[in-house]
């Protein structure tokens, strides 16, 4: 009977170790970053601005924010990346595109940047993985916003004011 009332104690203290999310916001108000699960085993983390609206989305697929870093992330289906960017960041809201690029590395990664009025959109692939397969490792939706920061290293487009 000790052991079991011990373990409860035990299991009481442990939970009540850890912070919940109204207890963080209390204490350091509102969040600059979130991570929502977008479809399962994908997730969209979103960077926000001063303004509490997004300025950068990042599209993957679940990992663990500690260290599973040296295990290859899964792939995601570029249809569901392509669902996921028209829901965030409609057609009609990224206005005209200005330019897009394509790039591969020698390390087999793939990528395109598209440039429009509003957002730029980057996508990453990796084709040796699953070949005949087109899917992403990752997606980018960079908001051109005076307010945000301004994204750097992307490939031959760096996002430029709308003004």
């Amino acid at each position: 009977m000790r052991i079991i009332f011990g373990c409860l104690i035990f299991a009481a203290a442990t939970v009540a170790l850890a912070p919940s999310s109204p207890e963080l916001h209390n204490r350091y108000g509102l969040s600059d970053l979130e991570r929502f699960t977008v479809r399962p085993g994908i997730t969209a983390t979103v960077q926000y601005g001063a303004d509490h609206l997004a300025c950068q989305i990042k599209i993957e697929p679940y990992r663990s924010i500690i260290g599973q870093y040296a295990q290859p992330s899964p792939l995601i289906s570029s249809q569901e990346v392509s669902e996921i960017i028209e829901e965030l960041v409609p057609s009609a809201m990224r206005g005209k595109e200005i330019s897009n690029a394509s790039f591969q590395s020698s390390a087999c990664g793939v990528g395109n940047v598209n440039e429009f009025e509003n957002v730029v959109l980057s996508r990453s692939m990796s084709p040796c993985r699953a070949p005949n397969v087109v899917q992403d490792s990752s997606a980018q939706i960079i908001f051109k916003r005076d307010i945000c920061p301004k994204a750097t290293g992307l490939p031959h487009i760096e996002p430029r004011s709308s003004n």
